[in-house]
């Protein structure tokens, strides 16, 4: 198997304010399992069955936190051939952008909300793709039928890393 050489490698985890609104929904789903399971009252005006709490509980108040603060991480890597990124735990591989496919690379201030509707991996209404963790700086690579924006905490070090090649 081929190795690659690593050029420039980063990774970003998801801003604390989306922390922040997966913890408090979690704490609800905790609430209301404790409320109506274990102490037996009913939660709400029109509560749902045990079993739908209890489905609740565990996606939303165990299972997405755990995922969110443990194991998301959007890694980015730049090798000889070209750019990698991977957003865990929802990419099973790393998503190649080589760099005979790139026709150009910037550097972008944008806002992740107005641009995509939020964080994440996202595609928005003019078909650009999103790869989102954090902050509100990234760069925008124009390939051959789509753009791409990947956010990053130092942009122009990823550019300069990708520019060691010259082939862009």
């Amino acid at each position: 198997m081929k190795t690659r050489t690593l050029l420039y490698k980063e990774v970003q985890r998801p801003q604390p304010f989306i922390w922040l609104v997966f913890l408090s929904l979690a704490a609800l789903m905790w609430y209301s399992f404790i409320y109506q399971i274990l102490l037996g009252n009913q939660f709400g005006s029109k509560p749902a069955s045990d079993a739908t709490v209890i489905v609740f509980w565990v996606i939303l108040g165990v299972a997405f936190p755990l995922i969110l603060l443990k194991w998301t991480k959007l890694i980015v890597e730049v090798h000889e051939d070209g750019l990698y990124i991977r957003f865990m735990p929802f990419h099973l591989q790393y998503k190649k952008f080589l760099y005979k496919d790139i026709k150009d690379c910037k550097s972008i201030k944008f806002s992740p909300l107005t641009r995509f509707g939020g964080w994440g991996f996202r595609v928005n209404f003019k078909g650009e793709t999103g790869y989102i963790s954090s902050g509100k700086q990234g760069i925008e690579l124009t390939l051959k039928y789509q753009t791409v924006v990947i956010s990053a905490t130092n942009p122009d070090e990823l550019i300069k890393a990708m520019d060691i090649k010259n082939v862009l």
